[in-house]
């Protein structure tokens, strides 16, 4: 067992503190190991929360709060993005227990300017109030609105920033925990900008929810870890981005996470990167955020992070530019509708793909029959065949799985089913080799999604054989499940 300096420390205070008191009640002094005394110091909770905001007030709280007002004119108009909307106290309220921020396409005259606005937001701040610094956990949950033109978003800014030293960035340094624009309403992204990475250099990621799903439908709870060492991204506890410090200092940048910050909540109408709302555009639309918890880190919830590389980070964030993919689900499974030989990964992922040596596929005899796909390869002369059969499929982090496949072969012949991430290389989960025989039968391959691991994976099964006729691959089952949700194979 490795002990860290904190650890000893701890241990010696819970052995002093407990030596004084027993002496000081003439009590016999009972011996403890150094083993027990971290055992104790490691029973500390990971998190304290220091704040909770329920917003179970009728109105907003403007000891917390501050209401920004204005388009940010004449320092930083269009705060600084272009942005179209003026905002004002009265586009952010307190409705059914939660805070609501509410765009609107309505016309609006600023009464020290005189300029007209098309659109009213809201924005608020914490400058003054209340300062966030870490070792820290923030979460939020709320909904957000789609649609495009929106611009929805929970950041941070250095406590030094305000509209009047707006000059301030980037060196303040910036902390994105939530953006999303609205014309994708199922991404999210979290970034950071600080001296020498802002803007386009910015270091970010995304996280894309499953196929049938986006971010005004339901609330989600966004959150960030946020230590001296690593900020952590997540999404209903799913990571999406880590930052470490060592990592980003190698970038050329300069970590000025290591402060206190205050939080931002605002909506967004057009920019640069939303771009502007037309007549599709949905008004009013609304961000509600249900609650805000702001904890102080004891323990890192997540000590994985500072042994991340950036690269296996980078590898994992290019899995979330994929289009959406089934939740815990291979689509079309069953083999019960066709099946588009020409598709690719590139087209549809989430849908069933042929990678690899396709010249084999007997295209004339292939054919999907009462519920089977019978794949009909040729000899495609000197070498192994290499043909791919996949699918990209949305997992959860932290979680087992099991792909369960229903296949045989007009000669025995080895298949590999494999899951990975869907890179080239690509980075394999597992794999294994099975022999298909002539009867159908079951194979199974198990999987363990790591915490930190991609909430996409490729479901794929490999033939790379050698052969001098004809042979027909069927396959009229794959399907993923949980360890411990999988239901029985019964075989008939």
């Amino acid at each position: 067992m490795s002990i860290s300096i904190s650890q000893v420390l701890q241990a010696s205070l819970i052995l002093i503190i407990t030596i004084l008191a027993l002496v000081m009640t003439h009590q016999v002094i009972p011996v403890f190991s150094v083993d027990e005394a971290i055992a104790g110091a490691n029973q500390i909770e990971p998190l304290t929360l220091i704040r909770f905001m329920d917003f179970n007030e009728t109105t907003i709280n403007e000891t917390i709060w501050n209401f920004n007002i204005g388009n940010g004119c004449p320092n930083l108009c269009g705060w600084g993005n272009r942005e179209l909307q003026y905002y004002t106290r009265e586009n952010a309220f307190i409705e059914n227990g939660n805070l609501v921020i509410e765009a609107r396409r309505e016309g609006y005259v600023d009464p020290l300017t005189g300029m007209k606005y098309n659109y009213t937001s809201a924005r608020l701040d914490t400058i003054g109030k209340l300062k966030i610094a870490p070792p820290a956990r923030i979460e939020v949950r709320a909904k957000l609105p789609k649609g495009k033109g929106f611009w929805p978003a929970i950041w941070m800014l250095g406590e030094e920033w305000s509209l009047e030293n707006f000059k301030a960035w980037p060196a303040c340094g910036e902390i994105d925990i939530m953006e999303l624009v609205g014309y994708e309403p199922d991404v999210v992204h979290g970034t950071v900008h600080a001296p020498y990475c802002f803007g386009s250099r910015s270091v970010g990621s995304q996280y894309r929810l499953p196929e049938g799903m986006d971010f005004s439908q339901d609330y989600h709870v966004f959150g960030i870890e946020w230590t001296s060492d690593y900020i952590v991204w997540f999404v209903d506890g799913q990571i999406y981005h880590i930052l470490t410090k060592s990592e980003f200092e190698k970038r050329g940048c300069i970590w000025v996470f290591d402060k206190p910050f205050h939080l931002i909540v605002n909506v967004a109408v057009g920019g640069y990167w939303p771009g502007n709302p037309d007549e599709t555009t949905p008004f009013p639309a609304r961000m509600y955020i249900d609650w805000i918890k702001i904890y102080r880190v004891n323990r890192p919830t997540y000590p994985f992070a500072t042994n991340i590389v950036d690269s296996y980070n980078e590898i994992v964030a290019k899995t979330r530019g994929l289009p959406k993919a089934g939740l815990e689900t291979v689509i079309n499974g069953d083999f019960s509708k066709p099946i588009d030989l020409g598709n690719s990964p590139v087209a549809n992922p989430n849908e069933w793909y042929l990678t690899g040596r396709l010249d084999v596929i007997d295209k004339e005899n292939t054919v999907m029959e009462n519920g089977i796909l019978k794949l009909v390869v040729k000899p495609p002369g000197p070498g192994p065949v290499g043909l791919k059969l996949g699918q990209v499929v949305w997992v959860y982090q932290n979680t087992s799985y099991i792909v369960r496949v229903r296949a045989w072969s007009s000669e025995e012949e080895q298949l590999v089913i494999r899951a990975s991430l869907p890179i080239y290389p690509a980075k394999i989960h597992n794999e294994t080799v099975v022999k298909l025989s002539t009867q159908p039968r079951y194979y199974e391959l198990r999987f363990d999604n790591p915490p930190w691991g991609s909430n996409i994976v490729e479901v794929a099964l490999i033939y790379n054989g050698t052969i001098d006729k004809d042979l027909v691959l069927s396959i009229d089952e794959v399907e993923i499940c949980r360890v411990d949700a999988c239901r029985p194979i019964i075989e008939t």
